[in-house]
Formats: structure tokens, C-alpha cells, sequence
């Protein structure tokens, strides 16, 4: 599609792109009270609800206005089955008097849908409006303004120290963010904010962005999260990959030095992981040495152990939009894949610190209960079961063939041009992709839509035609 017709095609749904670009407004919206923000009332979550249902309204004026495409029958199988179950999962819940189904009110129940609901229609209107590259460049750059202010609030008060006692933590040791007060979130908007910005950086050749791209990396460090520092290694090396590959016709001499290269980057990677995770890293001021780095693996195992047992027993259902975890820590989940290597998940003997506590959903099931399983696609599986995984699947597969496609393809001289948007985006998910898979307060799916969208329209329309000519 080219950019004039996907400019042609813009104006009939300009309402429903806006709400969408809006939606960047998610990330100013403060977690914690704050002098000049009430965030207890107006917090993140609430605000997502809003943005959810102007979208909602925006899609109704143009669908009467200009009508509907009908959607693809993969995406139309998978929305009607969202529904589907989730519908079936409340009215069994209420019918069998499930712990975790009315131990809130039924509202509670409709908005813990929204995040889900919302990035479905996202990637229903970028395929229905016809997005070019315009669009998604409009969506991300308001992403991009948000996360840069970000950036710059953490070198302002992290960096250059800076009194301030909102964007640090309450020992000034690592950054939260003004708006953000939440150092998991804020790192992850680091690596937005570098990977958006280096794309535009390579588009618009403007060192402002390789400035942006850099405030971004600072970001990431001034949080310490071993992940999201983890994710920023391994997105910089997967685009040294396509850099290597794609940067001329290379002979003998040039494929030796290209091996050379690829050897020391991944030795200098390596060395990053193995510093960062076996060493240990800076956390509230204090680092987490190696010697308790086994009882932080074993309890993730566990989890990651208990989010198979929610998909035995509730397989078709899962547990409900962001239900699916408190089936996890629930004693009444029978562990059919847990019990094999942890036993009684119920007895205090299992070693796992905080799980001696299940007998707590006995009587209120969210009475001093984590918020997540710590893994974005581990909480995608159990919330909407067999669906959930075969969605993470399709991601992952999808992913990797491009991946695989794109490095088989021979370099021209023209490749560089031809990929690096590419690889610059493809870097950018799979480092959000890992860089959230520990983080309990991160679901803007309309952020993951437009991101998944965009890649696709990079890999078919500007490199798969291009690189048929070869």
C-alpha cells in the first residue's frame, strides 16, 4: 500500500485513528497519589476504561457514517471466542459459586475485560482503516512523546540528582517516575522510547532521535530491573544481526571479518547476561547476590508450573480476563503438574516464599494476593485458556519465521535501506515481549496491536516484495 493511498484513505476514519494515537495518554497517568494528581480516584486503570469506550464510540459515528469492513476470519473466530467464554466463565462462576468470581462485583468483572477488548478493536481499525506507514508512525510518535518526557525526568532527577521526592524512590536510589510511580513500568517505556526512536532515527536521519534513542537506554538504567536490561542486550544484538547481515555484498575477507564480529558480539552479550543476572543488580540499593538467585528461579518455575495446572483444569475458559493468576494461587486449582515437583502447594514445606499463604482463598480469595503470575504470556494462557495459548504460539511462530525469512534472503546494496525499519521494530517487540514477562501493571494490548501490525506491514510491504527480486 502505498503512502498516498494510505493517505487517501485516512480521512473517513480520522476520529477512530485519533482515540487510537490517544491512547498514549495511558502512560501519564500516575499508579500512586500525587500532590496535583489524584491517582487514587482518577488512576491508570479508570483511565483506560475512558480511552476504551471513546474509541468504542468513535468506531459507532464512522460506522454509521461510512460503514464496516468485515473483519479477517482468523481475528472474527478469535473475538467471538473471547466472548464467548467470557460470558460463560461469570454466569458458571455465579452458578457454581466460584470464590474468585463473586468475591468482586459484577462491573469489576466487565473492566478487568477492557485491556483485552480494547486491543482487539485497535487491531480490528488498523486493518479496517488501511493503515500505511503514516499511521503507524502518527501512533507511534505520540508513544514516543509520552516515553521521551519520561527519559527526560529520569536523567533530570536520576542522573543529575536533582531533589526530587516523586520520581525517585523514597532512598533516591533508583527512578519511578512522576507519572509513571511504578520503576517497572517506567523501564519498560526505556525500551520504547529506544527502539521507536532509533526507527525514527533511521527514517528521518535527525540526531535528535539518536538523542531520544539514548535517553531511552538511560531509562532502562536508571530502574535496575535485571529484565528489562536483559531485553535492551538482546534487542541491540538481534539488530547487530541484521546490520551484519545487510550491509553490503560481502566477499571472503569481508565474511571473515563479519564472523569476527558476530563472535564478539555475542561473547560481549553473553558476558552482560551473565553479570547482570549471576552477579547480581542494584535493587532498592542493595544487590541480590548469586546465592539467592535459586530460590528466585525456583519460585518463577512454580509459577510458571501452576499457570499449566489453571490450563488442565480450565482449559477452554481459562480463568477470565485478568482472573486467570488467582486461579494460580488458588489451593482449589488442583496441581496436577506442580505436584510433581513441589508437592502440597498448600503446606509451608514447599519452600516457596509467600505460597503458604493459599489458604488465604479459602475465605477472600484476594485478601493479601499477588497481582500476577509475573509472565505477560503465562497471564495471556491462564485468563483465556486454550485461546490464550494458541495466540502466544501464533506470535511466537509468526516471529520467528520472519525472522528466519528475512536472514536466509542475500544482502544488495540497497538492503540496508530495504531491512533496518524492519529489524529496528522486529528488535523493539522482542525486547518488549521479554522485557515484560516480569512485570504485573503493564497491559496496554492496544500498544502490542499497533506494534504487531506494524511489523507485518514493514515485512510484506517493504521487504517481502523487495526481497522476491533477489
Amino acid at each position: 500500500m502505498s503512502a498516498d493511498r494510505a493517505g487517501s484513505n485516512a480521512s473517513p476514519h480520522r476520529l477512530t485513528n485519533a482515540a487510537i494515537r490517544l491512547h498514549a495518554v495511558y502512560f501519564l497517568i500516575p499508579w500512586e497519589r500525587v500532590p496535583y494528581f489524584p491517582g487514587q480516584f482518577v488512576g491508570p486503570y479508570k483511565v483506560y476504561v475512558l480511552l476504551f469506550v471513546l474509541l468504542c464510540a468513535a468506531w459507532v459515528v464512522e460506522v454509521i457514517r461510512f460503514g464496516a469492513r468485515k473483519p479477517m476470519p482468523g481475528f472474527a473466530v478469535a473475538a467471538l471466542w473471547f466472548w464467548v467464554i467470557f460470558w460463560a466463565g461469570i454466569v458458571y462462576g455465579y452458578a457454581q459459586d466460584d470464590l474468585i468470581k463473586t468475591s468482586v462485583p459484577f462491573y469489576r468483572l466487565l473492566a478487568d475485560a477492557v485491556p483485552y477488548a480494547d486491543g482487539m478493536l485497535v487491531w480490528y481499525l488498523v486493518h479496517n482503516n488501511r493503515w500505511g506507514r503514516q499511521e503507524f508512525e502518527d501512533a507511534l510518535g505520540s508513544v514516543f512523546w509520552v516515553a521521551l518526557a519520561m527519559g527526560i525526568e529520569s536523567i533530570l532527577f536520576y542522573y543529575l540528582r536533582i531533589p526530587n521526592s516523586y520520581s525517585l524512590n523514597h532512598e533516591g536510589q533508583f527512578f519511578l517516575g512522576t507519572f509513571v510511580r511504578h520503576h517497572i513500568v517506567a523501564s519498560r517505556l526505556g525500551l520504547i522510547l529506544a527502539g521507536v526512536a532509533f526507527y525514527f532515527f533511521w527514517r528521518r536521519s535527525g540526531w535528535f532521535y539518536l538523542f531520544a534513542s539514548f535517553t531511552g537506554i538511560l531509562m532502562v538504567f536508571s530502574t535496575w530491573r535485571r529484565v528489562p536490561i536483559f531485553a535492551l542486550f538482546l534487542g541491540a544484538f538481534l539488530l547487530i544481526l541484521f546490520f551484519m547481515k545487510f550491509r553490503g555484498r560481502p566477499g571472503a575477507k569481508e565474511m571473515m571479518k563479519s564472523f569476527f564480529v558476530y563472535c564478539l558480539t555475542a561473547s560481549v552479550f553473553f558476558a552482560c547476561i551473565s553479570v547482570s543476572v549471576m552477579v547480581g543488580t542494584r535493587v532498592r540499593g542493595e544487590f541480590v547476590e548469586a546465592s539467592n538467585l535459586s530460590m528466585s528461579v525456583k519460585e518463577r518455575l512454580f509459577q510458571y508450573a501452576r499457570a499449566v495446572d489453571v490450563l488442565f483444569a480450565r482449559p477452554f475458559s481459562g480463568g477470565g480476563p485478568r482472573q486467570g493468576f488467582l486461579y494460580g494461587y488458588s489451593k482449589d486449582t488442583p496441581a496436577r503438574m506442580s505436584m510433581y515437583f513441589y508437592g502440597d502447594i498448600t503446606r509451608y514445606e514447599s519452600g516457596i516464599r509467600g505460597w503458604s499463604t493459599s489458604d488465604l482463598f479459602q475465605e477472600n480469595p484476594r485478601k493479601s494476593a499477588p497481582v500476577s503470575l509475573h509472565s505477560l504470556p503465562l497471564n495471556f494462557i491462564v485468563d483465556l485458556g486454550l485461546l490464550g495459548l494458541v495466540l502466544v504460539m501464533a506470535m511466537l511462530t509468526t516471529g520467528v519465521m520472519y525472522f528466519y525469512r528475512v536472514m536466509r534472503s542475500p544482502p544488495r546494496e540497497d538492503s540496508l535501506v530495504t531491512v533496518m525499519p524492519f529489524a529496528v521494530i522486529f528488535s523493539t517487540v522482542v525486547a518488549l515481549l521479554v522485557g515484560v514477562s516480569t512485570t504485573a501493571h503493564f497491559y496496554p494490548y492496544w500498544l502490542f496491536a499497533i506494534l504487531f501490525c506494524f511489523l507485518r506491514y514493514l515485512y510484506y510491504e517493504a521487504i517481502q516484495r523487495r526481497l522476491r527480486t533477489f
